[in-house]
């Protein structure tokens, strides 16, 4: 089972975690767009949304014969992460583009695309928000700029039933962070409360002063709508490991 062909010269998408939050909001976002279209879409073998229709798409198993037929580009919010080697491994066999922004990623999985990237154009974030992107730019510049005096906390908070902690987003704003002072300590702190979709503040604290970088997503469109803007990116980049910054144009 398949769907129709995209019109229009839109960008053919094949989703991979189409049944989760962010998939779905995924194909919520890409049904009011007029140049992106959920072409196909995947779960693992035995899900239960397998044979669901969304929008044009039938959500299939990701060991499909036809994986990725049709497609243009890759996006996997994929979990658990482990299922993303073989997914990117085909779409390079396809000399697809691809996107990948699932959490939980560790430095041996990193590793290996990065290798592929120089294969296909990919891009990798553990969050997909402009917004984030932003924070993450700004809070590299402050810490760039205050003397190492000021102690530099990063914090998040998200729903209840959140599995990784720190999450994705404040690893990636703190290796930022550490990148610029490697041997300062870049202190991370985890709520898990209620049904908070997800906020990140940056602390950076002096003696008798303190700046604070927020950022609050108050629903998953902000991610979705940055997933969207990542694809009608990388789909005109030549084989290379980009994030979200390149997306902005920073």
């Amino acid at each position: 089972m398949g769907s129709s062909p995209p019109k229009g010269g839109a960008i053919a998408v094949g989703l991979c975690g189409a049944a989760g939050r962010m998939g779905r909001e995924i194909f919520r976002a890409a049904a009011l767009s007029n140049d992106i279209v959920i072409a196909k879409a995947y779960e693992a073998p035995q899900h239960p949304s397998l044979g669901a229709q969304i929008g044009a798409a039938v959500i299939q198993p990701d060991d499909a014969p036809d994986f990725l037929e049709g497609c243009r580009v890759l996006v996997d919010f994929s979990s658990p992460p482990e299922a993303l080697m073989p997914h990117l491994q085909r779409a390079a066999e396809k000399k697809l583009a691809a996107i990948v922004g699932s959490t939980g990623i560790s430095a041996e999985i990193r590793g290996q695309m990065e290798r592929l990237a120089s294969q296909i154009p990919l891009l990798y974030s553990a969050n997909m928000s402009l917004g984030i992107s932003l924070l993450t730019i700004l809070a590299r510049r402050v810490q760039e700029l205050l003397p190492g005096a000021f102690d530099v906390d990063v914090v998040e908070m998200h729903h209840r039933t959140k599995r990784d902690a720190p999450s994705g987003t404040a690893l990636m704003i703190a290796q930022q962070l550490q990148q610029v002072t490697p041997d300062q300590n870049i202190h991370q702190h985890s709520i898990r409360a209620g049904d908070v979709i997800g906020e990140h503040t940056v602390f950076f604290t002096g003696v008798g002063e303190r700046l604070e970088l927020t950022h609050r997503a108050a629903s998953r469109e902000a991610f979705a709508q940055g997933t969207l803007a990542a694809v009608r990116f990388i789909a005109n980049q030549k084989p290379g490991f980009y994030d979200m910054s390149k997306v902005l144009g920073i």
